[in-house]
């Protein structure tokens, strides 16, 4: 059975969001990317408070396509340490998980 993720990642550039999310695409590691503006992020970076405005991508794929994606969001990315995680689906719309498992792109 192929399992389906969805990997997250953030960055503060739309051009940076934009260049990642079509080069998963037309490398085929994934079928569908989201990409949210104005997400409000709040965290800790080397000892310091900061907050950003920040587009959320969202990239759904088949699991074992994962560890390309991260390699290409690292190599693209415009941050020192790109937030990059991943989420098993675990149920959805049986026709979309289908869509997304099909090898033919």
């Amino acid at each position: 059975m192929t399992a389906i993720i969805l990997t997250l990642t953030s960055t503060d550039k739309k051009s940076i969001a934009d260049k990642i999310s079509r080069k998963l695409l037309d490398d085929k590691l994934c079928k569908c990317v989201n990409i949210i503006p104005n997400i409000h992020s709040y965290f800790i970076w080397k000892k310091k408070f900061h907050k950003s405005k920040e587009w959320m991508i969202l990239i759904k794929s088949k699991k074992n396509s994962y560890k390309k994606i991260e390699v290409l969001i690292k190599k693209l990315h415009n941050y020192e340490l790109p937030e990059i995680i991943s989420i098993n689906i675990n149920q959805g719309d049986k026709g979309y998980l289908e869509w997304i498992k099909n090898e033919n792109f």
